[in-house]
């Protein structure tokens, strides 16, 4: 082989060159697979999630097989929870898992249900008063805990006191209530019945009046990602709120956000969705 070379130095340069390309090529092929990824904030929502430390849970199970149905992996990024609204912005991630709908959201993100549903409830220490509506808490001078980037409930009223504690979980809420820096908290009915279930129930108050109908799930998928593709949707009505059901754009069937959404519709419609959802919650 070396008399080759001598006798070509073009060969030997070529093989050179091939040999210095060959990992950009490898790299490059496994950059243009299908990823998608998944952003959440740094803290804990069990059992859909762990910390930072543990992705594993709920969602990582539901959306790595989805992900999977359609000849993709997932990778998920933690970050607060500005942040990683910001990137599902900039199109930094594809989609965020538990995603409640507002039309300044709809700007940048297109909604997907995930087969799921959950019912706001309140929470607050015992013995405090019934409150059936956010106006009652400006009534009765109580203060409401809201994690910083989470849904606002629709508008709050304009004397309503708030405190937004950095990276509020359900664990740090409930600490909040008895340590008396914080009155009442809205959150999701099955996840305060799970964190619940390991402490003194006595101290806390559910809030069933202060609730809302049992509504459906989103995900928020970015429509700057590259799996993204939008079209008009014939359908749109103009005259009525936008929502995850009268959107000004659907998505294109040649996208891959579109084979995404239709796999967690058939998991959903096939009972899988709600296997795993009693594999976690019970």
């Amino acid at each position: 082989m070396a008399s080759v070379l001598v006798a070509q130095p073009w060969l030997g340069a070529l093989l050179l060159l091939i040999t210095l390309q060959a990992p950009l090529a490898s790299a490059f092929s496994s950059s243009d697979s299908c990823v998608m990824t998944m952003g959440y904030r740094t803290s804990e929502r069990l059992p859909f999630i762990g910390d930072e430390s543990n992705n594993t849970g709920f969602y990582h199970e539901l959306y790595q097989a989805a992900a999977n149905k359609i000849g993709c992996k997932l990778n998920v990024v933690r970050a607060p929870k500005l942040r990683i609204l910001r990137d599902l912005k900039l199109g930094n991630i594809d989609f965020y898992p538990g995603l409640n709908f507002t039309e300044e959201r709809a700007q940048y993100a297109h909604f997907i249900p995930n087969g799921l549903s959950q019912r706001a409830i309140g929470i607050s220490r015992a013995g405090a008063a019934d409150i059936r509506s956010i106006e009652q808490l400006a009534h009765n001078e109580m203060t409401l805990l809201i994690a910083p980037g989470s849904y606002d409930f629709g508008g709050l009223p304009d004397k309503i006191k708030v405190r937004k504690p950095p990276e509020l979980t359900v664990p740090k809420a409930l600490d909040y209530l008895l340590s008396n820096q914080g009155d009442f908290f809205i959150y999701d009915q099955t996840t305060l019945y799970y964190y619940l279930k390991n402490r003194d129930q006595s101290q806390f108050k559910l809030h069933y009046h202060y609730s809302e109908l049992p509504q459906e799930m989103y995900l928020g998928f970015s429509k700057k990602s590259r799996h993204y593709r939008g079209k008009h949707n014939p359908n749109y009505r103009a005259d009525i709120p936008i929502s995850p059901d009268n959107s000004p754009t659907v998505l294109t069937p040649d996208s891959k956000v579109f084979e995404f959404a239709k796999a967690l519709a058939a998991m959903d419609s096939q009972g899988e969705t709600q296997r795993l959802y009693s594999k976690y919650f019970g």
